[in-house]
């Protein structure tokens, strides 16, 4: 048996010569043929499709070991990477790709619960829009279910994404983009990757790529109108103003508007693909089983009342638990993502006896999965919206559910997807009877998602007086929003001031349970408490045993949240006492999970206890699917008093002397400008700058390289070889020259305004200090053009001015001749002309319309995180000599704003990886390299060597390396060297260096390499990468022809060889323009 199965013992069907079981799934109906084997083979079994083995789970016990993490990733193998060319985003991109990582890290706060309540308004818009065409159909129309339902996904997602309305209600068929949407994902599950398959498909193709074009135009469009309107998230509180304006914290990034684009179109496909299926699903179990829509009826006319006029509110929708039930219940029988492609990390077994490649693609089987019948009973083909009560849903399997996919990987919109569906769902429920007037049966239609189809009914408006007549209704039509009790102190009272100590810790990633931290914080500092609020991880290992320890912590999918990973691990490692210390706990979570419902705040209660901490209060629970705010005001409502008790706390201590609400302290302008702020830069404190090159001694240098350590802030993270991009500020020399020519005082402030329909990156319409506007925004050193000139010329009434500025600004050689020689070549600004002819009346205005924007300077990172996470260093070369102009010394902007910061200054920047793609260090640590750095090209291999030596100190085995590095005097600019020495003596790199002004002959880089020309053949043929940085004008061009000329000495063609290693990325440069 095992002869004829290549995968043996997991069982597969019966197959045929050349296709395999190609003929065993119809395009048409994947998911539910794979069901049908399943039933067959149970759950384990493999399909030979053209290419690859194809291994399809949905035993609970299998997918149990799917579902970690750390083994398994979601796969996009297939139809998800043929959907690339249209969109390469959350849903189609790989965990590691920066495509997924940067738009989940920005956005997944957007798609919690707390934030639904700002999409609320939107989704009832168009909920409304439904019911209104429902309304006024005739007694004898029909309702294509799934078309309305996609209609209203479609525009709830367009709205709610980028403020777009599709208008879907007021067409006879779709917007264009949805055809093209549409016709895009037909032909993506076409595909099957058959040979001849494009010349086959070759018309539908075009039409794809046709139609690709027409929606990333259509995008684009709106996202360069968002641009140019200037609308924020508070005029237009969308996904796109989010995607826009936020910036990924651990990158440092902002998302291009590609990704943007990306995003957007991705939203729309799997935002409307998914939820409609899931409504229409729901729709269809509701009139076959009429006993469940009576009971949702009576629960959404207790919940919503009598009168339809009165529009549902955010906190109402979140009431309806049988809705919710019977939405889930659907998802169970056919959720509409229902395979989910997988890989594993590395080779591995699951079920003890199954063996996984890394090469196997693997389906989860979801829907074979929620019809097990070990989980769900006998009965579990059958629609029983009770699978999905609270009870049920806690005493499941946690991997029994799996409607929206996996760990981080799951759905990001999930609780979007079911926020939508349940408000839907309600308003439908509320105002009609649903009809099934043909005795429809169900028909799946599959494409990315399933979809009933054919799926058509009738609806008539329902009884208003039978509406009156539900038992409850009075209630729900009277009910009032609770006023907050324990967090509302009277506004006019303030606790007299006790001191008691009040830790406030939380736990949190999507900043709900944070923020519920810091009211409990201001509202204990309102009763006189000594307030700290921190987050978990930084009380790890220090919980005090004086006041008293208040935590707030949510889970995420089950585990800590990010900023409480550390404790976590503490708790469960922890074994000393922690007698004295007295806390309370309160749990955020959501019942929609409910296998993992309060799992990280009832793990912290329960063990702190166990440590010898004293649970000074019970632990409350706060339910985002409930009124979770006013869980947390009763929770803490009753701590207040417990806390009076304990620490002996005079119950009129809160009886304090009134105060006023607000103080009004006069600020001056804020520090950042508008360009911190347009690229995401974040506050980098300076903790060291020292010196590099030997100023003192018999032969001191005259010149100045500095090496500079920041302290980054929490998110902020990096990789050896990436760059610091630093946003600098114009020395106050070069400013105060520049208010010098325009007779400006130190202290003069203007406003400026903006022509009608132009876009200005000054700011404007604001009060700003000038030496702000020439310190933070503008270029001032930038060599003036041809064209600036001639603009000083027409503000100069001076004819022997005009003239001089004229020979610059002609249309003939002569003076394209002039202003090569007398401008580009000495490097002259604008504002050294100004000075040189005093005459020119340029107005300030008009200054600094001509001027560029500042731009940010990139520096490479010297360090590595794996010596220190917290904090990175760069290298800086400080440019400073005399100017070609002939007037003074020309100081780089940035380079000379790093060299005045001293320790404990803050500058401001950003990570950004590095351009070059494969310049970073080989993932198996035991490949070599050879590293060419002349100067402060040294700068990416210092990091490297310091992650290599970390490396090494752990028990890595770590791979030859080869520096070859330059500078002008060993007793001048040898930077690092002593380091360099030491690493070279361990044994961690070979070091060679070329001095170029140290007497004797001139040494480079280059003519070290010919010298070690056998050495470095051999790591090359060893498969060693070559890394170059520095000078790309002249050193780089030398050390590719040496390199070059070793290869050709060796027998290859020179070229080739070099074309070979550049497509390798074996030879990889991080080069710059020498001035």
């Amino acid at each position: 048996m095992a002869g004829n199965n290549a995968l043996y013992p997991i069982p597969h069907p019966a197959k045929k010569p050349f296709v395999g079981n190609l003929l065993s799934i119809d395009s048409a109906s994947p998911v539910m043929d794979m069901w049908r084997i399943a039933q067959e083979l149970g759950g384990i079994y493999w399909l030979d499709m053209p290419g690859m083995p194809v291994i399809v789970v949905s035993s609970p016990a299998l997918v149990d070991e799917l579902c970690e993490e750390a083994r398994f990733d979601k796969s996009t193998k297939g139809a998800l990477r043929r959907l690339r060319a249209a969109s390469h985003g959350l849903f189609t991109s790989d965990t590691h790709e920066a495509t997924w990582s940067k738009p989940h890290n920005i956005l997944l706060a957007n798609f919690s619960q707390r934030a639904m309540q700002a999409y609320h308004p939107m989704m009832l818009d168009i909920a409304e829009q439904l019911v209104t065409k429902w309304e006024r159909l005739n007694f004898d129309d029909e309702v294509d279910v799934t078309r309305d339902m996609t209609a209203l996904t479609l525009d709830t997602i367009g709205l709610c994404g980028f403020g777009y309305r599709f208008n879907s209600f007021y067409r006879e068929g779709f917007h264009p983009f949805v055809d093209a949407m549409v016709r895009t994902l037909e032909t993506v599950q076409d595909r099957r990757g058959l040979p001849l398959e494009e010349f086959m498909m070759k018309k539908q193709l075009a039409q794809q790529r046709k139609d690709i074009r027409y929606m990333h135009t259509m995008v684009e469009d709106i996202i360069k109108e968002r641009r140019e309107s200037g609308a924020d998230i508070a005029s237009k509180p969308d996904l796109l103003s989010y995607m826009i304006a936020g910036v990924d914290k651990k990158s440092g990034e902002k998302l291009d508007d590609k990704m943007i684009r990306d995003e957007c179109i991705e939203f729309l496909i799997a935002g409307h693909e998914t939820t409609s299926g899931l409504l229409s699903f729901a729709t269809y179990f509701l009139i076959k089983n009429p006993d469940v829509l009576a009971r949702a009826q009576a629960e959404v006319d207790s919940v919503f009342g009598t009168d339809l006029t009165v529009r549902p509110t955010y906190a109402q929708v979140n009431r309806l638990q049988y809705v919710l039930q019977i939405l889930k219940e659907s998802l169970r029988l056919y959720p509409t993502a229902p395979a989910i492609s997988m890989r594993a990390k590395e080779n591995t077994t699951i079920g003890g006896k199954y063996t996984i490649h890394k090469k196997n693609m693997v389906i989860m089987h979801a829907l074979a999965l929620h019809r097990d019948k070990g989980i769900w009973g006998e009965n579990a083909d059958q629609f029983n919206p009770e699978h999905f009560t609270r009870e049920a849903e806690r005493t499941r399997p946690a991997n029994a559910f799996k409607p929206f996919g996996n760990g981080q990987r799951a759905c990001i919109g999930r609780q979007f997807a079911l926020q939508e569906a349940v408000l839907t769902l309600g308003v439908v429920i509320q105002r009609f009877r649903l009809i099934d007037h043909t005795d429809y049966q169900l028909k799946v239609k599959e494409a990315l998602t399933i979809k009933p189809e054919g799926f058509k009914i009738k609806v008539e408006p329902r009884d208003p007086m039978a509406l009156r007549s539900r038992p409850g209704v009075a209630l729900a039509d009277a009910a009032a929003s609770k006023v907050a009790g324990a967090l509302a102190v009277p506004m006019t009272t303030r606790g007299a001031r006790h001191g008691t100590s009040l830790l406030v810790l939380h736990g949190s990633n999507l900043g709900s349970a944070e923020d519920l931290a810091r009211q409990l914080a201001q509202a204990g500092e309102m009763r006189g408490f000594s307030t700290t609020i921190a987050s978990l991880d930084d009380y790890a290992e220090r919980l005090p045993a004086n006041g008293a320890v208040a935590i707030v912590s949510a889970s995420y999918n089950g585990t800590a949240p990010d900023n409480a990973v550390e404790f976590w691990r503490w708790l469960d490692s922890a074994d000393d006492s922690l007698n004295g210390v007295s806390y309370s706990v309160f749990g955020c979570g959501n019942t929609d999970w409910a296998s993992t419902y309060q799992a990280v705040p009832r793990r912290i209660d329960e063990k702190l206890a166990q440590l010898g901490a004293e649970r000074i209060h019970a632990r409350g629970e706060g339910d985002a699917r409930e009124d979770m705010d006013g869980a947390f005001q009763d929770w803490a409502d009753a701590l207040w008093p417990v806390l009076n008790s304990r620490f002996h706390i005079e119950a009129d201590a809160n009886a304090a002397k009134a105060e006023a609400l607000y103080t009004l302290e006069e600020l001056p302008p804020p520090q950042t400008s508008g360009l911190v702020e347009s690229l995401g830069a974040v506050a980098l404190r300076v903790i060291v700058n020292d010196e590099l090159q030997t100023t003192t001694g018999a032969t001191p240098s005259d010149r100045s390289t500095r090496h500079i350590e920041l302290a980054l802030p929490e998110g902020v993270g990096y990789r050896a070889g990436d760059h610091l991009s630093v946003v600098p500020r114009n020395s106050p020399a070069q400013v105060e020259r520049a208010m010098k020519r325009f007779g400006l005082s130190r202290d003069a402030h203007v406003r400026l305004k903006a022509a009608t329909g132009r876009k200005a990156f000054l700011p404007v319409d604001e009060v700003i200090a000038v030496e702000r506007l020439l310190g933070d925004y503008v270029e001032l050193q930038d060599v003036a053009t041809r064209k600036q000139i001639g603009t000083m010329a027409e503000h100069t009434r001076c004819p022997v001015t005009q003239n001089a500025l004229g020979a610059s600004t002609g249309g003939d050689e002569a003076a394209a001749a002039h202003y090569k020689s007398e401008v580009l070549m000495p490097r002259k600004s604008v504002l050294d002309l100004l000075e040189e002819f005093p005459a020119c009346e340029l107005p300030l205005a008009v200054y600094l319309e001509m001027l560029s924007p500042l731009s940010p300077r990139y520096y490479s990172i010297s360090s590595s995180p794996k010596v220190d996470a917290s904090r990175c260093s760069v290298t800086v070369g400080v440019v400073s000599a005399p100017a070609r102009s002939g007037r003074g010394t020309f100081e780089g902007v940035c380079s000379n704003f790093l060299a005045r910061a001293e320790p404990g200054d803050t500058v401001h920047g950003f990570v950004r990886a590095t351009t070059a793609d494969g310049f970073g260090l080989p993932d198996d640590a035991s490949k070599p390299v050879i590293m060419i750095g002349p100067g402060t090209g040294l700068a990416p291999f210092r990091g490297f060597l310091q992650e290599r030596a970390a490396q090494k100190a752990k028990g890595t085995v770590i791979g030859d390396a080869m520096l070859f590095f330059g500078c002008r005097h060993p007793e001048q600019d040898f930077i690092y060297a002593d380091e360099l020495k030491a690493w070279a003596e361990d044994g961690l790199v070979d070091l060679y260096t070329a001095f170029s002004r140290a007497g004797g002959r001139k040494a480079y880089v280059q003519d070290l390499i010919r010298e070690q020309a056998g050495s470095v053949w051999k790591l090359i043929v060893a498969g060693a990468t070559v890394y170059v940085c520095g000078d790309g004008s002249r050193m780089e061009p030398d050390v590719r022809r040496t390199l070059s000329d070793i290869a050709r000495e060796h027998g290859e063609d020179s070229a080739t060889w070099m074309a070979g290693m550049l497509v390798k990325q074996r030879y990889v440069l991080d080069v710059w323009a020498s001035n």
